[in-house]
């Protein structure tokens, strides 16, 4: 039984003597270990640009019911989601059209989150009917960059 006692003990204080003497030589020498660099900052700032742009001329496409702009905004595959409810571009399109002509839209963006070939977008759409009564709808946009164009693949809001 001893013999294993004294086993176990050199063979702790040669990992010890070794993680000592690894560290000296480090210190002496400089590391040699592999060291990877952090990725480089990528700055999305011209594309937070480019979707804010977007979103300075939203309020005024849908409030003249621009349906081009839409179309060029919009991803073919978008959706629209409105509590239970699901749009298709087209289907989103033509509501937009179906709604009063002395409605006015102004479109706020409250945050812009980049992450590569994709965004997240959070804002309130405001809504003033021709009576002047106005009301607000929370939305969040999910956008995708496609050869190198913006557009958006979702939008979620409320009633």
């Amino acid at each position: 039984m001893s013999k294993w006692i004294l086993r176990i003990f050199v063979a702790l204080m040669t990992f010890l003597l070794s993680i000592a003497l690894t560290g000296a030589f480090r210190l002496l020498f400089g590391s040699s270990a592999v060291v990877f660099e952090a990725r480089p900052y990528l700055d999305f700032s011209s594309d937070q640009a480019e979707i804010a742009a977007i979103y300075s001329e939203y309020g005024d496409a849908q409030t003249r019911r621009d349906r081009a702009f839409f179309e060029r905004v919009e991803a073919d595959n978008f959706m629209l989601f409105v509590g239970s409810r699901r749009l298709t571009r087209e289907e989103d399109i033509q509501w937009m059209e179906s709604q009063p002509s002395d409605n006015t839209y102004e479109c706020r963006v409250r945050r812009i989150r980049v992450l590569g070939n994709s965004a997240v977008v959070r804002g309130l759409m405001i809504v003033t009917n021709g009576n002047g009564e106005t009301s607000d709808w929370p939305f969040i946009d999910v956008w995708v960059k496609r050869n190198g164009t913006w557009q958006i693949q979702s939008t979620t809001s409320v009633d």
